[in-house]
């Protein structure tokens, strides 16, 4: 049976990084190439996009600069969670711009949330054994697809443990409960 490849992020790179799959022998789709008769996702790829400036002040613009770069890659993970395979492979990709070069950047916070999304990816997925690492934009799309099939380690961000280090994923199971039990409402 083909494996199957889902590239969803900055359209100009993700017809490319498709195109390296393909070339691999492994059928790559985009978010809406997806069907009901599609098989499950083996390999998952979340591309940053560049984000457009919004708003009149540096906060409001540094707001819609997280509203539709990073927070918006959480609702697509969302989306595509149902889609994958129990032990599918899953390359959250960094490289979310803004337009705005006077807006300020703090890339550690941006990887601070691209690790949150893959443990609560991960958290989601368990009890089966998705793999999830946040790697650098910077790979050509040949390496993308090599971390993807499970070679090649990239070096600047690296696998993303579940919180704790390696818990097996049983614990995930329970981890996640106790963090979804914190979340309390005051009326």
């Amino acid at each position: 049976m083909t494996k199957v490849a889902l590239v969803t992020g900055s359209a100009d790179r993700a017809a490319s990084l498709r195109a390296a799959f393909e070339a691999g022998g492994v059928q790559a789709l985009g978010l809406a190439d997806i069907r009901a008769t599609t098989g499950p996702v083996d390999y998952y790829v979340q591309l940053g996009v560049t984000v457009p400036v919004r708003g009149e002040t540096v906060i409001r613009r540094v707001h819609a600069f997280l509203e539709g770069g990073l927070l918006e890659r959480f609702a697509t993970v969302d989306q595509v969670r149902p889609l994958l395979a129990p032990d599918a492979s899953v390359l959250l990709v960094t490289g979310n711009t803004s337009t705005d070069l006077i807006a300020p950047d703090d890339r550690s916070a941006r990887l601070a949330l691209l690790r949150v999304l893959a443990h609560a990816l991960r958290a989601d997925m368990a009890p089966g054994k998705v793999r999830v690492r946040v790697v650098s934009g910077e790979p050509t799309d040949a390496e993308l697809v090599e971390y993807a099939l499970g070679g090649g380690e990239e070096p600047m961000v690296g696998p993303v443990e579940p919180p704790g280090g390696g818990m097996a994923d049983r614990d995930y199971e329970d981890w996640r409960a106790a963090v979804l039990g914190l979340f309390t409402v005051e009326v």
